[in-house]
């Protein structure tokens, strides 16, 4: 397991580098990718803005853009900082998470996005930034404008699915039937990735296999997942 602020840092076979970081109180984890060649740091709900400061720092690196998944304030805690530091940030999320009807509420964080996915609930879009290629799929329920991402080896799947649970659906803005539908849409998508792809939760909350592991291969996940293990697609979607 990660310890707090400790990076594991892989090479995708087409030379993008996935950094994956567990971070605060809520065992957030965060999700980059980079590419050096280009000189573009794509971080994925960066958590402790000094933390990551100090690790590019020692990379030589220097963050282009955020991309949120939501905006609790959990996922956002980093926003200000990241910005304070580098104010010049590109910052992604879906046009739904921009929740002004919500922001006030304690649960949200108000994140000043540069530019917005606008895809329907279900709905995968691509993203790409130098040689950084994502997906973007719509993926609601758990929070408004919530959206999961993959691309290079990893799916962060965000707050919509954790090792062996699901988001809660609870909170301000959080809707039951938009979940089951986005945990069925990203069954079918989890159903077609290689299963060797690891899957990077929101929060390192769950027991697997004898202990509470950062991530989980995606063959483990469909299998082991109490959600998407019982789950029925249907036909016709």
């Amino acid at each position: 397991m990660l310890s707090d602020g400790e990076f594991h840092i892989s090479i995708w076979k087409d030379g993008i580098e996935v950094w994956v970081t567990q971070m605060g109180p809520l065992m957030n984890m965060n999700t980059a990718f980079i590419d050096r060649t280009n000189g573009m740091v794509a971080i994925i709900d960066p958590f402790d803005s000094d933390l990551w400061e100090l690790k590019l720092s020692e990379e030589g690196l220097n963050p282009t853009h955020l991309l949120y998944t939501h905006t609790h304030r959990d996922h956002a805690a980093g926003y200000p900082g990241m910005m304070e530091k580098y104010p010049d940030l590109e910052v992604w999320g879906h046009e739904d998470a921009r929740v002004p009807d919500l922001v006030e509420h304690i649960v949200f964080r108000k994140v000043d996005f540069t530019n917005t996915w606008n895809c329907k609930p279900g709905e995968t879009v691509g993203w790409s930034a130098g040689s950084i290629s994502l997906s973007i799929t719509h993926s609601p329920g758990h929070a408004p404008g919530h959206v999961t991402i993959h691309g290079h080896g990893v799916y962060h799947a965000g707050d919509l699915l954790f090792v062996r649970s699901a988001g809660r659906v609870d909170l301000p803005g959080g809707d039951p039937r938009a979940q089951q539908k986005s945990l069925i849409t990203a069954k079918n998508i989890l159903s077609e990735l290689p299963s060797d792809w690891r899957l990077i939760p929101g929060h390192r909350y769950d027991e697997y296999n004898g202990g509470i592991p950062d991530w989980i291969s995606i063959g483990e996940v469909l299998e082991y997942n109490y959600f998407l293990a019982n789950i029925t697609i249907p036909k016709d979607d």
